[in-house]
């Protein structure tokens, strides 16, 4: 129980410097209960604010100060000094609130002297106004210097925060730069492509993260809003987004705007994803071309019907969608790929594989010369730097020299990372589809509901019925093999009967 000599102590450093300086929070607490000790006073409580701490963190324990003092009828409350409880006027009107509730309240900055209470003559209460407003100066002049730093690292393309998942921070030439993560960035490349695969979410994105080892820094796996963040973070297409602005970045793209872009367009423009209850092969598959939403699946008499929700006049009325007669007509659509002739399909193969080792062999020699112009941007616009900062050249002549730089740097880098992500992949790819066209009608039906998804992700697009009239479009590459059939058409539209 409080008595009219209980006493709480804060101590807070907030800089890495200050700890370096003999200011640790030992020492501080160490002389606060030299001074609670001297005068009579018992320490029941000590909160403490690490220079480590966020701002949220130390709102936080601020908070649970002014709660406990409030709470426990705590009559002193004692400080190092004024900065150390506070540097802005918000805080400090409250601890002004908290000492005119109760005369018996005892504000105490030790090495400042100051001994503050709600009858405390008027010199007494001039000096803590003083104190505050020198505190705050200090808070804010340590804001302009930090800005001042934040916008020259901007401007150099580099971003004055930690860094998303699939890239590390380390010093190149005494800057602290960020550069891809081996041990992450093939992951987040994979995890961006799989969101645009019609049954992911960001739920089931926020899984994969976690079964594929990718957590934060304090080794916690990330939370659903945390991931959605990161696919919507342009740091991986060589944007720094930072205090509400983008910034032209000088990082390693991850992934091609045109990834990027889509994943943003699904997730803001996209249909919504609905969590099936059922485990049914097309769920978020279909969309009805009436409405636009999509289609949910219900088990009735042992077999799955779907359907929009029929929230307008023209979607009432029409026939539900049977889940057995849908999978019949994928089973035909599926043999309707396979080409008559398995000469033209040996043809094609080899065909893709001599443009893949073309490529390939032109590939390599182009990346180096792309890297080679990045180093050789980077490093000229390190000289120029240099140059500014011993005076050499005026702020006037580096700005416009340093964005033509950026810009080049920029595009370079794009270059690159298009023709990292997409050539080869595309070939790959491409003998993948083609060997899967000609033999998904004969696994279909022994896959189990997820990789049949896969499969027919894999060969068709867009998917839409009206009542129990289906349209499929095709793939590209799908709809280049419908072609070789002598089937040359994009859609596919069929009634189906049950």
């Amino acid at each position: 129980m409080a008595t009219k000599n209980s006493a709480v102590i804060l101590a807070r450093v907030s800089s890495k410097a200050q700890e370096d300086e003999g200011y640790s929070l030992d020492s501080q607490l160490k002389l606060l209960h030299g001074y609670c000790d001297n005068k009579g006073l018992i320490v029941v409580k000590s909160f403490k604010i690490a220079e480590t701490a966020s701002k949220q963190q130390s709102r936080k324990v601020f908070q649970e100060l002014l709660d406990y003092i409030s709470k426990n009828d705590i009559q002193h409350l004692t400080v190092e000094k004024t900065d150390r409880l506070t540097r802005n006027m918000r805080d400090a009107v409250l601890i002004d609130d908290w000492l005119e509730k109760d005369p018996n309240r005892n504000l105490h900055a030790v090495k400042e002297n100051l001994l503050l209470h709600k009858g405390s003559k008027s010199d007494v209460k001039f000096m803590w106004n003083i104190h505050l407003a020198v505190a705050k100066k200090f808070a804010d002049n340590l804001r302009e210097e930090a800005m001042k730093g934040w916008a020259e690292k901007l401007a150099q393309g580099w971003l004055p925060a930690p860094p998303p998942p699939g890239y590390k921070t380390v010093v190149h030439n005494g800057k602290r730069i960020h550069v891809p993560d081996s041990s992450t960035k093939e992951s987040m490349k994979v995890l961006f492509k799989l969101y645009l695969k019609p049954d992911q979410s960001i739920a089931s994105i926020t899984r994969e993260m976690e079964r594929m080892g990718v957590v934060s820094r304090s080794g916690r796996p990330y939370a659903k809003s945390h991931v959605q963040k990161i696919l919507m973070n342009p740091f991986y297409i060589g944007i720094n987004h930072f205090m509400e602005k983008d910034h032209p970045g000088a990082q390693e793209q991850l992934i091609s705007k045109e990834l990027f872009d889509a994943v943003q367009t699904k997730m803001h423009k996209g249909r919504p994803v609905i969590q099936a209850r059922h485990e049914v092969v097309f769920r978020n598959f279909f969309t009805c071309e009436n409405c636009g939403k999509a289609f949910s699946w219900q088990l009735q008499k042992g077999s799955y019907y779907g359907s929009c929700q029929r929230r307008i006049e023209a979607c009432r009325g029409k026939k539900y969608l049977r889940e057995d007669n849908v999978d019949e007509l994928f089973r035909d659509m599926l043999r309707e790929l396979v080409c008559p002739s398995p000469e033209v399909i040996a043809w094609t193969m080899q065909e893709l594989k001599e443009n893949h080792q073309n490529q390939a062999n032109n590939r390599d020699e182009t990346i180096a010369a792309l890297r080679l112009k990045i180093e050789r941007i980077s490093r000229m616009d390190e000289e120029l730097y240099d140059d500014k900062l011993s005076g050499e050249i005026t702020k006037e002549r580096y700005l416009p020299k340093h964005e033509q730089f950026m810009a080049d740097k920029k595009m370079t880098i794009e270059e690159l990372t298009k023709l990292e992500s997409t050539d080869t992949e595309q070939n790959k790819k491409a003998m993948t589809i083609l060997e899967l066209s000609q033999k998904a009608a004969d696994i279909y039906d022994s896959r189990t509901n997820d990789e049949k998804r896969e499969i027919l992700i894999e060969l068709f697009s867009k998917m839409t019925a009206n009542g129990n009239s289906v349209s499929v479009t095709l793939t590209d590459f799908a709809r280049s093999i419908m072609q070789k059939s002598r089937k040359d058409r994009q859609t596919i539209r069929r009634t189906i009967h049950g």
